[in-house]
């Protein structure tokens, strides 16, 4: 099991259409993720600022059965005018599972 945080960001202006947009994920995506192997998900926002966290059989397997799902890349091209990379450059659709930050600590009871 593989446990992935990634950082973006929504660009200014557009964070209530942010959350807006993930209040109606489409069904479609929600079948994408479970078929890709993705067991947990979660956003979290602070300002423009997300922390994206999943916990996924095999992220890089993961990714590819993502970015061949044509519902999946029809969301990234939905989704990228309204986001940004961490560090504020354009958000890239063809491109959206980049490698995760390193992990540095990890506790579980």
């Amino acid at each position: 099991m593989d446990r992935i945080a990634l950082a973006m960001r929504v660009k200014e202006g557009q964070e209530q259409e942010y959350i807006r947009r993930h209040d109606n994920i489409w069904p479609e995506i929600e079948e994408d993720m479970r078929r890709a192997g993705i067991h947990k998900m979660s956003i979290f926002m602070f300002e423009q600022q997300l922390f994206l966290y999943m916990e996924v059989d095999d992220y890089a397997k993961a990714s590819r059965v993502l970015e061949t799902s044509p519902k999946s890349v029809q969301w990234e091209e939905y989704m990228a005018p309204i986001m940004e990379t961490a560090t504020g450059e354009d958000y890239d659709a063809a491109n959206p599972y980049p490698e995760g930050l390193p992990e540095v600590f990890y506790w579980s009871a």
